[in-house]
């Protein structure tokens, strides 16, 4: 599959994907990219030849179940054979919606509220995402070859989950700790219930206190 035709087939999810997960489209099809190998390293059931749809390597048992497969792995100086299973989706848009909530994670929560995609690839590299040393640098290659970035823009006329202004607003409260995980920016319409208000009057009577 040529880059562009992989781009176009992911592109689309990973748009509609921000509007829920407010995960930048560019770094999000950047990642499937360098995650699947452009596409051909998605797992394929060995047996009946299905797609897992599985874009980013995710294990464990999916929406659509799993897909298993045997690979040879050298442990103490013996090819041994292992048996991954890895989660299956019935699309693409399923693997980067379920990939974001992963990422909605407390520990990401810089991924989150970085202000560029290339803020987000960093805070990716710094809460520990991958092993890989080069893996924000990868991606910003990625991002800047590809002109990813084309995918981050949305027209006013385009559906939007939230308008701009109180995605700001939830996202700000993020980064100053007043709201403790990404997942409360899709609820940002929701009814706070009593517990939530006291725990953020809480944490800026905390803020007060530290303050010189």
């Amino acid at each position: 599959m040529e880059a562009q035709a992989f781009i176009d087939l992911v592109a689309g999810s990973a748009r509609q994907s921000f509007l829920t997960y407010h995960l930048f489209p560019s770094v999000t099809i950047a990642q499937a990219i360098l995650e699947s190998g452009w596409g051909k390293k998605v797992p394929v059931d060995p047996a009946t030849g299905r797609s897992s749809y599985n874009l980013f390597g995710i294990k464990g048992a999916g929406v659509a179940g799993s897909v298993k497969i045997v690979s040879n792995e050298v442990e103490q100086g013996q090819v041994v054979p292992r048996t991954s299973e890895f989660k299956a989706y019935y699309n693409y848009q399923q693997s980067i919606d379920d990939h974001a909530q992963f990422l909605l994670k407390p520990a990401y929560k810089r991924v989150v509220t970085a202000a560029t995609p290339y803020e987000a690839a960093q805070a990716l590299s710094k809460a520990g995402y991958a092993t890989d040393p080069e893996y924000a640098t990868k991606l910003t290659r990625l991002i800047d070859t590809y002109n990813l970035t084309q995918y981050d823009q949305f027209t006013t006329e385009e559906p939007s989950f939230y308008p701009a202004w109180k995605l700001d607003l939830g996202k700000r409260a993020l980064k100053e700790g007043l709201i403790t995980s990404p997942e409360w920016l899709s609820k940002l319409d929701e009814p706070m219930p009593v517990w939530a208000v006291l725990a953020v009057a809480l944490r800026l009577l905390d803020k007060q206190r530290q303050a010189p």
